[in-house]
């Protein structure tokens, strides 16, 4: 049984249940989850000095850079207890901020144990995301299948509408797929060499997955799991 902290990685596209296997990893793994979303959003409720600098970059509809992102990032991985391992969400997304993140990681003495990419085919994608809908009125906005029938009952029994947000539309999925594989496969080609990448079958149900994650990261990081 490995009883050193986990140093996960997570990449997977649009539909694939990343937020499902970042909870599951979370509590199965006892792993912090990360994410420089979270991080900046933080800073702007704090009313923080950067904060004020986000939301500044946001209104005018441009993206933190690394010089700001950075070191919210290595502060938050050096909060981290000795014996607490992290999972990245959403970062790094370049080839520097793989770098940057190297030299974080070496400077703290965390090494990376795994790099997870979930795979999810066009079709399945299209399926997952195409019948999503936000059902909005007369409550809190809730994210609902169209195959969910209760979900959907429950909708309409309190008179709320079913939307489809606009990235949800079968062609704009296609499109961000296609961004994402773009933006993705050039990191996990800078991670391969090590040995480290794990490439996940992302259909199927969340337990299915977990299952298939799981038997992954034993492989490199061995640690006894019951289910």
């Amino acid at each position: 049984m490995n009883s050193q902290p986990l140093h996960l990685l997570l990449f997977g596209p649009p539909g694939a249940g990343k937020s499902t296997q970042t909870e599951f990893l979370e509590t199965e793994w006892k792993v912090a989850p990360i994410s420089t979303g979270a991080l900046l959003r933080a800073q702007v409720a704090a009313h923080s000095e950067l904060g004020k600098q986000v939301s500044a970059l946001l209104a005018r509809g441009e993206l933190a850079s690394d010089e700001i992102i950075i070191p919210l990032l290595r502060a938050r991985l050096a909060e981290l207890s000795p014996d607490e391992g992290f999972l990245l969400d959403g970062f790094p997304r370049t080839i520097p901020q793989a770098e940057a993140l190297d030299k974080i990681l070496t400077e703290l003495n965390r090494p990376l144990d795994a790099v997870i990419s979930l795979e999810l085919g066009t079709t399945e994608a299209v399926n997952r995301l195409g019948g999503r809908r936000i059902c909005h009125g007369n409550g809190p906005d809730e994210i609902i299948h169209i195959n969910d029938e209760a979900a959907v009952a429950r909708c309409i029994e309190r008179g709320g509408l079913l939307v489809q947000r606009p990235d949800d539309l079968p062609n704009v999925i296609v499109r961000r797929l296609a961004v994402y594989q773009t933006q993705t496969e050039p990191l996990l080609n800078f991670y391969r060499p090590r040995g480290i990448v794990r490439t996940i079958d992302a259909s199927g149900s969340p337990q299915e997955v977990a299952r298939r994650v799981t038997a992954a990261i034993q492989e490199i990081h061995p640690l006894t799991k019951t289910w």
